[in-house]
């Protein structure tokens, strides 16, 4: 049996830092999932130590200090593991000459969701982002990819070819138009994964995906045509 009080200073120092690292994965991912069924409101970080399985209910606060913390940590730990793809892709589509090419972008930006699931098949993650970007972004929770410093050079490169691909689209509403794309993706994979459509329909997920990336092109793609004074400016005008 391996004897830990002989090791050395540095040997225990590694091994608790390998030990933290699993605890703060284990954390992450079930907050990930909670977020992701109740909202990031609706969750206490007691319930996420639990889930965690750490017998400690502060564990949360002690690894990551605060619920905003955790759900940057979130975020980190999952662009992590997209931009390797994310690059690998940008590389194929350069090799094939669809860096111009609008659903190819689509892709790079949103395929790699479907490699995150759970046992049941469901996408966690791809559900928390939903929940994060229809209500806690305006909140002032922060995206990793909103601080410049952070190294994300996959995402920023496909978000700048995207804006050289529709470029006639200002840059405000352009970036509310690729936000409504990516959310297009998004509820479709929580659409399905709460059993809509029925399994017995037949519709497979691939068709699925091909599907919405082709209303997604098309919505991304679209003129910019503002229409200054709307036929229905009275239902979409500010309350009176």
């Amino acid at each position: 049996m391996h004897d830990i009080t002989s090791e050395t200073g540095p040997a225990r120092g590694k091994r608790r830092h390998v030990t933290s690292i699993a605890t703060r994965t284990k954390i992450i991912e079930a907050a990930e999932k909670l977020f992701a069924d109740r909202g990031i409101d609706g969750v206490a970080l007691r319930e996420i130590a639990v889930a965690a399985e750490q017998g400690n209910n502060t564990a949360v606060q002690y690894h990551f200090g605060t619920k905003e913390a955790l759900v940057y940590a979130i975020f980190d730990y999952r662009t992590n593991m997209f931009e390797p793809l994310r690059s690998a892709m940008l590389d194929r589509a350069e090799e094939a000459g669809l860096l111009g090419d609008a659903r190819t972008l689509l892709e790079i930006m949103c395929l790699p969701h479907l490699t995150i699931s759970d046992e049941n098949g469901r996408h966690p993650y791809s559900a928390f982002l939903a929940q994060y970007l229809t209500r806690s972004r305006a909140e002032g929770i922060r995206h990793p990819y909103d601080d410049p410093e952070v190294p994300v050079p996959a995402l920023r490169r496909v978000r700048r070819l995207i804006v050289e691909r529709v470029s006639y689209v200002p840059p405000v509403e352009l970036r509310l138009r690729v936000g409504l794309c990516k959310l297009m993706f998004l509820n479709m994979l929580m659409r399905r994964d709460s059993g809509f459509p029925n399994f017995d329909q037949g519709i497979g997920l691939d068709a699925l995906v091909d599907d919405t990336l082709v209303q997604m092109t098309v919505a991304l793609t679209a003129p910019y045509n503002h229409r200054s004074a709307p036929l229905f400016s009275d239902l979409i005008g500010p309350a009176a």
